[in-house]
C-alpha cells in the first residue's frame, strides 16, 4: 500500500485536500452564478451542484444547522463509584 505521507506537500496539504477545495469553490461559484442569473442562457441542474457543495463542505466538517435543531448536549461523565473492599 502507498504511504499516505508520500502524497503530502511540505505544508501538510494533500492532493485530496486540494481537489476538495477546488470542488467546493467551483460548486459555490456555479450556484451563485445560477441564482444571480448572470448567464440567463445557462441551464443547469442546481440540485446536483448543491449536493456537490454539501458533500465538499461535509468533508471539511462544515454542517448546516437548521433553525429548529437543538444543541447537542455534551455527554455526561459520572465519576467512578468507590466501593469499600470486602474481606
Amino acid at each position: 500500500m502507498a504511504d499516505p505521507k508520500e502524497n503530502e506537500d511540505k505544508d501538510g496539504f494533500s492532493t485530496a485536500d486540494l481537489v476538495k477545495c477546488a470542488v467546493l469553490i467551483w460548486s459555490a461559484t456555479l450556484l451563485t452564478v445560477s441564482y444571480l442569473g448572470v448567464f440567463p442562457q445557462m441551464k443547469m441542474d442546481n440540485t446536483f451542484v448543491a449536493s456537490l457543495l454539501t458533500g465538499a463542505m461535509a468533508s471539511f466538517g462544515i454542517e448546516r444547522k437548521s433553525a429548529n435543531q437543538q444543541k447537542k448536549a455534551p455527554p455526561k461523565v459520572e465519576p467512578p463509584v468507590k466501593t469499600p473492599p470486602t474481606k
